[in-house]
């Protein structure tokens, strides 16, 4: 829903000189921007509380690919960007210089140009690693990378590279919680419980057992080899519920 023209704040069109034509308002400016470039944007709303009291005004822009932020600080001329995606959040963000330049980055955004494209033509566009790897269907390697190089209060190495050895877990998507090892068919969301885990116990070994069970029925072991063989026998018959599909964004 739009606010009534003339009755949400405005930004300081002396910070904001751009915007002097549309009488300081990032609505309509964004609008006069990106028809002067021939984009067409997303639809756009206000993001956020609007009122006299915020120092930042943000406006949203939807699409099937996620949701872009901009956001503008009122008194003085500061633009940022920020792209999200479904249960990643923030994809990529950065300061822009002007508005004319955050129009090209929303048209390449609506347009679907990868992330990591995206990322080389604006160097200050700062994008999450893992949301290139997910568009570029290697998240379950990359997540891997990432999770052989926790520091080791968040996860035994040991059980780590255990598992990694395997190939059949190697394949799944690894997923870390309070020093627990479990898996997914799926980099994101729902992630099945079908697929076991493998929980510290003591000082040196892990109760190993599926996510549909209480740990009293869990197994006991005191080898990350032993923990693997088990979490191996525990997978769902096709080693996966779900057949793993390209997340291309």
């Amino acid at each position: 829903m739009q606010p009534e023209p003339g009755h949400h704040p405005l930004l300081d069109t002396l910070a904001y000189p751009e915007l002097a034509a549309d009488d300081g308002d990032p609505l309509r400016g964004l609008r006069r921007a990106a028809e002067a470039a021939g984009a067409e944007l997303a639809p756009t709303r206000p993001w956020g509380g609007w009122d006299a009291a915020q120092d930042v005004l943000a406006v949203a822009m939807d699409s099937d690919r996620g949701t872009c932020v901009l956001s503008f600080e009122r008194h003085r001329h500061v633009i940022e960007v920020r792209f999200t995606r479904p249960w990643i959040g923030n994809a990529a963000g950065g300061t822009v210089a002007a508005l004319p330049e955050a129009v090209e980055m929303l048209d390449a955004w609506h347009g679907r140009l990868p992330l990591a494209e995206m990322g080389r033509r604006w160097p200050a566009l700062a994008v999450l690693p893992f949301a290139v790897a997910l568009e570029e269907g290697r998240a379950v390697p990359h997540r891997w990378e990432e999770v052989r190089a926790l520091p080791t209060d968040a996860i035994d190495g040991r059980l780590v590279e255990a598992a990694h050895a395997v190939p059949r877990l190697r394949a799944l998507f690894p997923i870390v919680s309070h020093a627990a090892l479990s898996f997914s068919d799926t980099p994101l969301p729902p992630h099945s419980d079908a697929f076991p885990r493998a929980t510290p116990h003591g000082e040196h070994g892990w109760l190993v057992g599926s996510q549909r069970e209480p740990a009293s029925a869990h197994t006991a072991v005191t080898s990350a080899e032993e923990a693997v063989a088990h979490l191996v026998r525990l997978l769902p018959d096709t080693g996966s519920e779900r057949t793993p599909t390209r997340t291309d964004g």
